[in-house]
């Protein structure tokens, strides 16, 4: 059973280094057989919000998005995805950014409209709706954390102990011997 770090703290703060929170679990009577810090390929990702969205005219499914990334001057994007809208709060991969398994975004053209960069979606940044419930796994992942525009984008945040085994009386303080 994978546990998101990301999912708990909605029920509880936990403060404590992950390795001793999983050594912690372990010894209350949760076998915890390691952890993975998701996020940690993604580099020059940023929030961005949605200013202006244009038809791409040579296209009938892609827009030319303008987003402000925290910058003198908005970015051009172009995308393919539907579920963008005007106001959206989104990470946008900027020009050399890097996303997990190696994938690299520069800028360049789409249908000869210059794109400098790419609106990601979960997918893309390695993420599934289990880091984030209220994400659609189809399009472009629309942030609904509390979050400013030209910030890193706070994905490296998730963090997944893998529980084999999970005693639930143990966990909540009550004695090994009683548990039969």
């Amino acid at each position: 059973m994978n546990l998101s770090m990301r999912w708990l703290d909605e029920f509880v703060h936990v403060d404590t280094p992950i390795h001793d929170f999983c050594e912690a679990l372990t010894m209350s009577g949760s076998k915890v057989e390691g952890y993975e810090v998701e996020g940690t390929e993604i580099e020059n990702v940023v929030v961005g919000k949605v200013l202006v969205m244009e038809r791409h005219p040579d296209s009938d499914h892609m827009w030319i998005c303008q987003v402000d990334v925290g910058k003198s001057e908005p970015v051009q994007i172009v995308t393919g995805a539907q579920n963008v809208h005007v106001g959206d709060l989104v990470p946008a991969a900027l020009h050399k950014s890097h996303l997990p398994g190696g994938v690299t975004i520069t800028r360049g053209k789409l249908r000869g409209v210059e794109s400098n960069g790419m609106l990601c979606s979960l997918k893309e940044l390695g993420l599934t709706t289990h880091d984030f419930p209220y994400a659609i796994e189809d399009g472009i992942f629309i942030l609904q954390e509390a979050c400013a525009v030209g910030e890193e984008a706070a994905l490296r945040t998730t963090i997944w102990p893998s529980l084999t085994y999970l005693r639930s009386k143990a966990c909540m303080g009550w004695p090994y011997s009683s548990m039969t």
